[in-house]
């Protein structure tokens, strides 16, 4: 419907524009007619000339120059028929102003040049040839628009085919860590076994529904860490000394879901379960307004580098700041049995790429 008025609309000011120009000439041509006669004679010259320059217009718009840049057909035939229709419709034009308009509108008061008179047809050309190409500019113009939505579409669906691709990575990973933390309890008959089982149970009902989410809110994100902790707490009892802080100034915040979970992951399972002395891992978050800070460092063996499989959180997540943030970083730290990871996010930034 909306496509429909703006074509109505368009045309209803070509029209109008017509009908000033006829009104103009006629009065200068014609000085002794009346008022009234001047405008009947405005309004039925402009509608009926403009009818074979509107029919022309659609037919290149829809037909005639769509076969030429979609190629359909060959180029000389086409090229030939919008020459014959143009041809046809000029024709038309000077037949309904020689013809017609000139006796009945203005009852043969008006000099009749020759119906193929030279400079009426250069006239009926220019005419014709304006609204024919403002009407394909405009067509031109749509399909640009309408292809580059297409293509951020397609860009976008891509995007979120990947990001869900990388977090879909980290479900496997992730249960295959937590799966082997319940098998060590399990093992040793442990009665905090039931309790994990359930902790599990939770993160895996947050993971299936939640991470299908673009984002969620700071404090959701927030909560999945900590039960994350929790469950971690129950392995390593009091050989881990782990510690929490949060300064959270809008807890309702977005941003993209399970983003941080990689790395407190690889403090767990690369850090502290592979340090035999002094385990200990420390977390900050903080959050003011857009800007989101992440850090955490964890006890490390310098002397057991990290493998390729082993850096699969930091890639992951590296991986979906590019395609998520414009404006983040990511830093990585290693030195003294330490090792860090620093993020800065401006959650502003979020979808800007």
């Amino acid at each position: 419907m909306k496509r429909v008025l703006l074509h109505i609309g368009f045309w209803s000011f070509y029209i109008v524009f017509c009908m000033a120009t006829e009104y103009m000439w006629a009065k200068g041509a014609m000085p002794d007619l009346s008022t009234f006669e001047l405008l009947k004679g405005m309004i039925i010259v402009a509608v009926s000339t403009s009818i074979p320059e509107i029919g022309f217009s659609y037919y290149m718009m829809y037909s005639g120059f769509e076969r030429v840049l979609r190629k359909k057909g060959s180029l000389a035939f086409n090229i030939i028929s919008i020459l014959v229709v143009f041809s046809a419709c000029i024709v038309l034009v000077r037949v309904i102003t020689h013809y017609i308009l000139g006796h009945v509108v203005y009852d043969g008061r008006m000099a009749q040049p020759a119906v193929f008179d030279p400079l009426i047809i250069s006239r009926s050309i220019i005419f014709m040839g304006f609204a024919a190409g403002i009407s394909v500019s405009i067509r031109l113009l749509r399909n640009q628009l309408i292809a580059k939505e297409r293509e951020k579409n397609l860009i976008r669906e891509k995007l979120s085919t990947e990001i869900q691709l990388l977090r879909n990575q980290l479900h496997p990973h992730f249960l295959f860590n937590t799966l082997n933390n319940i098998y060590a309890l399990t093992r040793k008959k442990s009665d905090l076994a039931p309790e994990a089982v359930l902790k599990l149970s939770e993160l895996l009902s947050f993971m299936l529904y939640e991470s299908r989410k673009d984002t969620i809110p700071v404090s959701q994100e927030m909560a999945f860490l900590e039960d994350y902790i929790s469950l971690e707490r129950i392995r390593y009892d009091e050989r881990l000394k782990i510690s929490f802080e949060k300064d959270v100034k809008d807890p309702a915040k977005p941003i993209a879901s399970l983003l941080l979970l990689p790395l407190v992951e690889n403090a767990f399972k690369h850090g502290a379960s592979e340090t035999r002395f002094d385990s200990f891992i420390n977390i900050r978050l903080k959050q003011d307004r857009e800007v989101f800070q992440f850090s955490i460092e964890n006890s490390f063996e310098t002397a057991k580098p990290m493998n390729d499989n082993q850096q699969i959180g930091l890639n992951n997540i590296r991986r979906q700041l590019e395609l998520l943030y414009n404006d983040y970083s990511l830093d990585v730290n290693c030195n003294d049995n330490t090792f860090g990871v620093n993020l800065y996010l401006n959650l502003h930034s979020y979808g800007k790429n």
